[in-house]
């Protein structure tokens, strides 16, 4: 009787030591692609190249907002530079948090690393920001707040 016990607990240990590896072997592979997806949205916004911005946005915004349209849309911003700070990954792995540092030219002035957080899903098996069909300068700053409960 007690060596069936033993036997259990040890099969038990060695499943969850079996667990353990995989997961955290699997954890890293897919915050590098997500690292590469946040690097490559990032390098398109510095570059200009809209298009390619474009491609990596959710297809929620994509359902609501053209190709056409968005390469239109006025751009007062300029991307000078970005450093990825920190990814949570979301279980169950479709969804991340990613905040970034980056360095934008606005009206004659420079900020270096005004923060910002990206909200990214994962559709089909790729990675995709979400972003506001609307944009913020579009926004009546001026209309009334939503009230909280």
């Amino acid at each position: 009787m007690k060596r069936h016990g033993r036997l259990r607990l040890a099969v038990a240990w060695l499943l969850m030591a079996i667990l353990s590896v995989g997961c955290a072997a699997l954890s890293p592979a897919k915050q590098e692609t997500l690292d590469e997806r946040v690097t490559q949205y990032m390098q398109a916004q510095i570059d200009r190249k809209w298009d390619t911005v474009y491609s990596y946005l959710d297809s929620s915004f994509r359902a609501k907002v053209t190709r056409e349209a968005y390469l239109k849309r006025t751009r007062n911003l300029a991307y000078k530079g970005f450093r990825i700070d920190e990814i949570t990954m979301l279980p169950p792995g479709d969804k991340a948090t990613v905040k970034v540092a980056i360095d934008i030219s606005f009206m004659g002035f420079t900020f270096k690393g005004a923060p910002q957080k990206q909200e990214w899903v994962k559709e089909e098996g790729e990675w995709f920001v979400k972003s506001d069909p609307e944009p913020q300068s579009r926004k009546n700053p001026f209309a009334p707040q939503e009230k909280r409960k």
